[in-house]
């Protein structure tokens, strides 16, 4: 018996080929998210100082390591945006064309993000998150974030080289998902 390669349509909408297999692409595209973020903690571990990242535990015999070298200073911005665009593919149909503008997307919520860490924008949102909308939970961390924060077009080019990267993951990986479900 073999399987077919037609897509399928939900609302007139291509939704990438059948199902069979989909926990196989999810899974795939998951696991390489981790690798990402699993990098990315790993520069916040050994090349930065640890009070600088949220939620992210200090290990004295890694502090200070440096084992990402220059890489270690914009390496945070590339994971984050290859690991959550691989991610919100994952969750997404297999071969969703979808999965491409998502790229897109988490390209610019990193550079929106660091944009707001430059001196002719940090103060002004700052003010903006402490005043008007004083009453959400995250907005002192987020106002801090924006303050204390350096810009650097380093993770700007980062950012954009994450969401490139995990395009391409994303265009291979359907060439192999399409070969395999032609069978």
């Amino acid at each position: 018996m073999t399987s077919t390669s037609a897509p399928h349509t939900r609302g007139g909408r291509d939704t990438g080929p059948s199902c069979s297999g989909q926990w196989a692409w999810t899974a795939w595209l998951a696991a390489l998210g981790c690798l990402g973020l699993a990098i990315g903690v790993l520069v916040y571990l050994t090349d930065r100082d640890a009070s600088r990242a949220v939620l992210i535990p200090t290990f004295g015999w890694l502090a200070g390591s440096h084992l990402f070298g220059a890489f270690g200073q914009s390496l945070p911005s590339f994971a984050h945006t290859f690991a959550f665009s691989l991610f919100t593919a994952a969750a997404l149909p297999p071969c969703s064309r979808a999965a491409y503008p998502a790229c897109l997307a988490w390209c610019a919520v990193n550079v929106a993000f660091e944009l707001g860490q430059h001196e002719r924008f940090s103060a002004h949102l700052a003010e903006m998150l402490q005043g008007n909308l004083s009453a959400l939970p995250m907005n002192r961390p987020l106002a801090n974030y924006f303050l204390r924060g350096t810009f650097d077009v380093g993770d700007i080019v980062a950012a954009v080289a994450g969401a490139l990267l995990a395009a391409a993951v994303l265009r291979l990986s359907q060439r192999n998902w399409e070969a395999h479900h032609a069978r």
